[in-house]
């Protein structure tokens, strides 16, 4: 998994400008995320992520370097 420090590094590195404070709530989010789904994914209960962040994962999952 990215962490937001590689992400801080890859984007300065490419010149990119970034919204650190959008996009570390962002990585906290997701890591949020993972803590909810892992356990439910091992132990093989049914659960469905919807609405906005929905999306955004299945954009990430389809085009991890999309610039959504």
């Amino acid at each position: 998994m990215l962490t937001f420090a590689r992400f801080l590094a890859d984007a300065a590195q490419k010149g990119e400008v970034v919204n650190t404070l959008f996009e570390e709530r962002l990585f906290d989010l997701v890591g949020i995320l993972g803590k909810i789904t892992d356990p439910l994914m091992a132990q093989g209960v049914s659960h469905e992520l919807v609405g906005g962040l929905a999306v955004l994962v299945h954009v990430e999952e389809v085009d991890p370097h999309s610039q959504c």
